[in-house]
């Protein structure tokens, strides 16, 4: 199974979009952002726009954190190998969410809060990989 072996370049490439639709706005944006935005889609915070460079830093954090539990894990309860992967690629669906997560709160920020299916798309995303981690754990 290919998504077992390669799946972890799905998280990578994610992290590379978001820092491309950074590094593609940076010149456009103030030096002060709106932040937090609340469903009509008005700011209630702000921040400076050197923040957003973390915020690669921390889907990539994420993702490698993710990864470490596993292996972690695996070495602690010496799990059996799993034959389908499914645990493998449950994995790769989680740590993709995750930077998904990321990168719809880039792209909230990079428009300014015009979009709300950016606002509403992060817990959706963390929900899918969370739902999709445990169906892979618990299915033989």
């Amino acid at each position: 199974m290919k998504l077992r072996k390669y799946g972890w370049m799905v998280p990578v490439i994610i992290i590379i979009v978001n820092v491309c639709a950074i590094w593609i706005r940076w010149s456009a944006m103030a030096d002060v952002l709106p932040a937090h935005f609340d469903p009509a889609g008005n700011a209630s915070g702000s921040m400076a726009k050197t923040t957003l460079i973390f915020y690669p830093v921390i889907s990539l954090m994420l993702c490698l954190v993710t990864y470490g539990i596993y292996t972690l894990a695996n070495n602690i309860f010496k799990l059996r190998p799993d034959e389908k992967g499914l645990r493998m690629c449950g994995l790769h669906v989680l740590a993709s969410c995750l930077a998904l997560t990321v990168l719809s709160s880039t792209l909230v920020t990079l428009t300014m809060g015009t979009n709300p299916l950016f606002m509403f798309a992060e817990p959706v995303l963390m929900l899918a990989g969370i739902i999709t981690l445990i169906i892979c754990l618990i299915k033989k």
